[in-house]
């Protein structure tokens, strides 16, 4: 047997894992087993909504009876969320549709069939089985799977003709695949079956003997491992104090480490009967161990050691890359491209992923190089939209057409927090402050319990941020409108129709219009952002254009105030001002407002480095960062 003659020694267990996964052409015997959990994470939220759906209505029943009863009668699910709620309604179509098989009398294998039809999963783990990799390999275990219970199926049918039709049949089909006594895995080593090489660790080769023996791995860091072997609560200082060594002539705890591991490094290359292969990797973050000098038994500056640039991988991601590397190279052989191009066309044929060149990035034409609306139209543009257009074009295209999620748990606070505030401006007491929080939150995912209650808990705290700074200013500010809509028409070229909604419209005791925006994020504002601040400037451009005069204001703005309630500061919320705009002020941001309006058309959309890129929503497609380059290059 191969196993006999060549085994592969790692230095832990751990690395065991990263050798199964590599290509191989001889099947592995490990002397471990890993064990993958599926991720749990939607089933755990639809538990969690259908739990808190039965305490609001009185009931006290488990989780898993409510979701039997949703998947059973779906009535449930109609009162959750889309994305809570949709993998519940997959399952309970599937479920309805083997019971209406099951209805019409048909066996236990068409019932399955029926089922398995509608799922649509058979080319999708066709395809990944096709791509390879741990993905194909699990796709291969699926598919596997499947067809053993239709195998099952058919052996049922055998057993007992005729009993595996109707609800009834199939109920006992379930029952006698249930009843099936599976063999699970086992953690005791196996014997190899057939030709196999042995992956074990060095610990576990004591004892034996192979005629090859390889040792990859030998690092400066992980061979020798000389972290201490100690406990998180210091046990062995604790040891050395009662049996009253001195700590100030204790023995190093390094020596003894190194001693074991060159000692598990030679128990390792002693495994040999004839040859031993020691590899490392020399990089910039790696270097080989000391212990190579060793084992040759010279210094490693009399000995220049072989070293070997890395292959290709056997895998067809590999493969693919590598001869789109060659048919794309203008500096390579004409017969090289050649001959990549016709292994690339027999790829395609064979419908490997990445092959046809209709899957390569960067070589479809440009779908359209029209602007997104046509000259003369009249340009409806919002503050907002002037400030992020201000700030950086390609994440207002992106954001505009479906790259912002407003689900998001920010998001979603955000507009709960404002919602809250403008209720507490309008006179709701405690009480009734605290029922809409409760009665709003329930509503939101906001993930883990402690975390939920933690920003539920923040919520509130804005909100009394809030009352505090609306109790502090009311000796200068007079509270006009609400949640207040505005549309002006600003003349010149284009066009332009400027659209928004105003948090608070105060007034000061000069009768101007004062622009108060709440802010909840967590980001502080400057006062030179705030003053400069292109969404409070296109506001107080409105009220220059009378946007407020039908409230009883002036014409003549006051400035703008931004609220951030999510920083206090004298118990109530941090202000920030911009001073009110002058005619020259009103002037730029007018030319501002105007340029912003051009630049909706495009069809180009520069991309702009600034201070909330960590946190775009379309950094993934943004060419100046690393997540984006990958779509834009």
């Amino acid at each position: 047997l191969v196993a006999a003659v060549l085994a592969l020694l790692v230095r832990t267990e751990s690395a065991l894992v990263h050798v199964a996964r590599a290509e191989a052409g001889k099947p592995v015997v490990q002397d471990t087993v890993a064990v993958a959990a599926p991720r749990a994470s939607a089933l755990r939220r639809l538990r969690r909504e259908l739990r808190r759906l039965e305490l609001a209505t009185g009931g006290d029943r488990p989780s898993g009876a409510l979701l039997a009863e949703a998947l059973r009668e779906r009535d449930p699910l109609t009162a959750l969320d889309e994305r809570a709620a949709a993998p519940a309604r997959r399952v309970a179509a599937l479920l309805s549709i083997a019971a209406a098989a099951a209805g019409e009398g048909r066996p236990a294998e068409e019932v399955l069939w029926r089922v398995w039809k509608q799922t649509g999963l058979a080319d999708r783990w066709a395809e990944a089985a096709a791509w390879g990799g741990p993905a194909g390999a699990q796709a291969d275990r699926d598919l596997d799977a499947v067809v053993a219970v239709f195998d099952a199926a058919a052996r049922y049918a055998d057993r007992l003709p005729g009993a595996d039709g109707g609800a009834a049949g199939v109920l006992g089909f379930c029952e006698y695949v249930a009843d099936q006594q599976i063999a699970g895995d086992t953690l005791a080593p196996r014997s190899p079956q057939g030709e196999a090489v042995a992956v074990l660790t060095a610990h576990a080769a004591t004892g034996r003997e192979w005629t090859v023996v390889a040792v990859p791995g030998v690092q400066e860091g992980s061979w020798p491992d000389l972290r201490l072997r100690g406990s998180l609560l210091g046990v062995e200082h604790l040891i050395d104090a009662v049996d009253g060594v001195d700590a100030a002539h204790a023995v190093s705890r390094t020596a003894p480490a190194l001693a074991e591991e060159r000692r598990l490094l030679l128990l390792a290359a002693s495994r040999a009967r004839r040859t031993l292969l020691v590899s490392a990797v020399r990089g910039d973050d790696e270097q080989p161990s000391r212990f190579l000098d060793e084992l040759e038994g010279t210094d490693a500056d009399t000995l220049a050691r072989p070293v070997a640039e890395p292959g290709r991988a056997l895998s067809l991601p590999e493969l693919v890359a590598e001869l789109r590397r060659a048919v794309c190279d203008p500096g390579r052989d004409a017969a090289v491209r050649e001959r990549a191009a016709v292994g690339l066309a027999r790829l395609a044929d064979a419908r490997v992923p990445g092959a046809h060149p209709d899957s390569w990035y960067g070589l479809a034409a440009v779908s359209t190089e029209a602007p997104l609306r046509a000259a003369g139209e009249v340009v409806g543009v919002s503050p907002s939209v002037v400030e992020l257009l201000a700030t950086c074009p390609l994440r207002w295209l992106l954001t505009r057409h479906g790259g912002d999620d407003p689900r998001e748990l920010p998001a979603v606070t955000g507009s709960l927090v404002h919602g809250l505030v403008q209720a507490a401006a309008a006179g709701a007491t405690d009480a009734q402050l605290e029922e809409a929080l409760r009665d709003a939150w329930a509503g939101v995912d906001a993930g883990a319990p402690w975390f939920s209650r933690s920003e539920q808990q923040r919520v509130r705290e804005m909100v009394e941020a809030f009352r505090g700074w609306l109790a502090g200013t009311r000796g200068e500010l007079t509270q006009v409108a609400l949640e207040h809509a505005v549309e002006v028409a600003l003349p010149g070229d284009p066009e332009v129709v400027l659209r928004g909604r105003v948090d608070r419209l105060e007034r000061d005791h000069d009768g101007r219009p004062v622009v108060v925006d709440v802010k909840s994020s967590k980001t502080p504002i400057s006062k030179d952002a705030a003053a400069a601040n292109p969404q409070l400037a296109t506001y107080q451009l409105a009220a220059a254009h009378g946007a407020f005069t039908g409230l009883g204001c002036s014409d003549d703005p006051g400035g703008a105030r931004i609220v951030q309630v999510s920083k206090t500061a004298r118990g109530a919320a941090a202000e920030r001002i911009q001073p009110a705009l002058d005619a020259d002020a009103v002037a730029q941001w007018l030319a501002v407002v105007r340029e912003a309006a051009r630049a909706t058309a495009g069809p180009s959309f520069r991309a702009v480095e600034n201070a909330d890129c960590d946190r775009c929503p379309a950094l993934r497609a943004c060419p100046l960062h690393d997540p984006g380059r990958q779509v834009t290059e």
